[in-house]
């Protein structure tokens, strides 16, 4: 980068095959992002490069923007920095318009898309009023009706709940196993990733320190005590950590197979006793009650009959997968969507009469 006092990468050398699904892992700060928008040059970072991109054999500096667009879909890390247009159905048609693709074509595939990743539902619905989740699996739907090669995807679910991360890294697997694309991924979920990926790529440092199966990665990360080993997934952990006996297990099935076979008689477990559960009483500082909203006139109830009460100084989580309402309950809380019906109390004052 410019002004920068080292490299952000040293001498990274990668060969992915047509087809493979590849996992790219490391710490905050040790390139992963860095390297994947090199891989595209409308996203590539300002400063000085040296060494050599090639796509399908093509230098990348050779490829036309359009090549690029269409053979390399790209999906970044923040569902709402790619989204562009005001509906759904034109987020899905606007890659292909912008390939200068004719009708008839458009049509079929934003149909075909829309299908694929279930989507037709909400298929003219505003993208402002959809979920994070909604919106990333919109923005893979997006590329995929480009139908690229190669996809490249920079953290895609780091701000989705696990349901919704689950979800999508599901599809993710079926785009690789039915339509052969290629992908390239950083992710921290590695527990969920792992039992599907053909090979893992860890960074340190802005190096390539361990290039390998998933299987087999974990053991060099182990023999040299390198940081990373404690992000691998927690089968991989434990199988390393007590020798590394047989085939590292991948999944908990696999590690709860694995550790039957190791250890036939094992100890004991005594359950701890149950905490006693206390009843919670102090002075109410938010009330929420029969709370009832949608964003337009015409839509589905996002908020329906809500209610919940929270005391002065209590922790509180609202969880739900995506598109359940959570983010629409805090936007009522602070005033800033009102409900048609129900109220929302702050400290005893109705929410709307604070400026």
């Amino acid at each position: 980068y410019p002004s920068a006092g080292r490299p952000s990468l040293l001498d990274v050398s990668l060969s992915i095959r047509r087809g493979e699904y590849v996992v790219l892992c490391g710490k905050s700060g040790s390139g992963k992002t860095t390297l994947l928008r090199h891989l595209k040059s409308v996203l590539a970072p300002h400063g000085k490069r040296s060494g050599d991109i090639r796509i399908n054999g093509v230098s990348l500096e050779a490829m036309s923007q359009r090549d690029q667009a269409a053979k390399v879909g790209f999906v970044m890390q923040n569902p709402d920095d790619q989204i562009v247009t005001d509906k759904v159905w034109h987020e899905l048609a606007f890659g292909l318009e912008s390939l200068g693709c004719d009708q008839k074509t458009m049509r079929a595939r934003v149909a075909e898309m829309a299908c694929y990743f279930g989507i037709q539902d909400w298929f003219h619905r505003d993208v402002a009023n959809l979920s994070g989740g909604q919106k990333q699996l919109l923005n893979l739907a997006s590329i995929m009706a480009m139908q690229p090669e190669i996809l490249i995807l920079d953290e895609p679910t780091s701000q989705l709940d696990p349901i919704a991360a689950s979800d999508f890294l599901n599809t993710l697997r079926k785009i690789n196993a039915e339509l052969g694309t290629t992908i390239l991924i950083t992710e921290h979920r590695v527990e969920d990733i792992f039992p599907y990926a053909d090979r893992a790529v860890v960074m340190d440092g802005g190096k390539v320190i361990a290039n390998d199966t998933p299987r087999s990665i974990g053991k060099r990360l182990w023999e040299e005590k390198n940081d990373m080993f404690t992000a691998m997934p927690t089968p991989v952990r434990v199988f390393y950590g007590s020798g590394g006996a047989g085939a590292c297990p991948l999944t908990v099935r696999e590690g709860r197979n694995w550790l039957s076979d190791v250890f036939p008689n094992p100890p004991e477990i005594t359950e701890l006793p149950a905490q006693p559960q206390t009843e919670e009483d102090g002075e109410i500082a938010l009330s929420l009650k029969e709370l009832w909203f949608r964003y337009e006139k015409n839509s589905p109830d996002v908020l329906r009959g809500a209610s919940v009460e929270v005391t002065k100084g209590s922790l509180h989580a609202i969880v739900g997968g995506n598109g359940a309402g959570k983010s629409t309950t805090l936007k009522a809380v602070c005033g800033i969507c009102r409900p048609y019906r129900g109220k929302v109390k702050v400290l005893g004052k109705p929410v709307e009469k604070y400026k």
